[in-house]
C-alpha cells in the first residue's frame, strides 16, 4: 500500500520533495522544504483524467505550497509526492527458418516503448520558479527498434 499522494492514483512514480526556493532558515544551502497551507496532502490531488496538456500546465495544486515562513525549515514532508509513472510497452517478435537438418535462421524484430509513449518527467518543485507544478521535460527513451538475423547451428 502506497501512503503517499500520486495523481494517477498509483504509486509507480519517483517522489520528490517541494522545496521553498529561499534560505528562510538561515543555513545558508537553500534546502529549505516548502510550507503545506492545506489540512491533508491529498487536497492537492488533480482529477488524473485531465488532458495532458492540463496535467503538464499543472500537476498538482500549487496554491498549496508557500515558501517556507522566516527562521523555520518548511512543514511540508520529505517525498511526500510522486511524479507520473512510466508507461511502456516493449513487443518482441521473432520467426525460425529451417534451412536444414542442423541450420536454422532465426529472425528477431524487437520494440522497446513500441508505441512511443511520453514518459514525463517530474514537476517543477520550487516555490519560488515561475514554471512551478509544470511538466516541462521527458525521461526514458523514445521508441527504438531492432532487427537481428541470428544462424543457429
Amino acid at each position: 500500500m502506497c501512503n503517499t499522494f500520486s495523481p494517477r492514483g498509483e504509486c509507480s512514480g519517483l517522489p520528490y520533495s517541494l522545496m521553498s526556493g529561499l534560505d528562510n532558515s538561515y543555513t545558508g544551502d537553500y534546502s529549505d522544504r516548502a510550507d503545506f497551507i492545506g489540512t491533508k496532502i491529498s487536497q492537492a490531488k488533480f482529477n488524473p483524467d485531465r488532458p495532458h496538456g492540463q496535467l503538464i500546465q499543472e500537476y498538482f495544486n500549487t496554491a498549496l505550497f508557500v515558501p517556507n515562513a522566516v527562521g523555520n525549515f518548511g512543514n511540508s514532508a520529505k517525498n511526500n509526492l510522486r511524479g507520473p509513472g512510466p508507461f511502456n510497452t516493449d513487443l518482441a517478435l521473432l520467426k525460425n527458418t529451417k534451412i536444414d537438418e542442423h541450420l536454422t535462421l532465426q529472425f528477431r524484430a524487437e520494440f522497446y516503448n513500441a508505441f512511443n509513449n511520453a514518459a514525463l518527467g517530474l514537476p517543477h518543485f520550487t516555490t519560488t520558479d515561475p514554471t512551478f507544478g509544470q511538466i516541462l521535460s521527458t525521461a526514458g527513451s523514445p521508441r527504438i527498434m531492432q532487427f537481428t538475423f541470428k544462424l543457429l547451428f
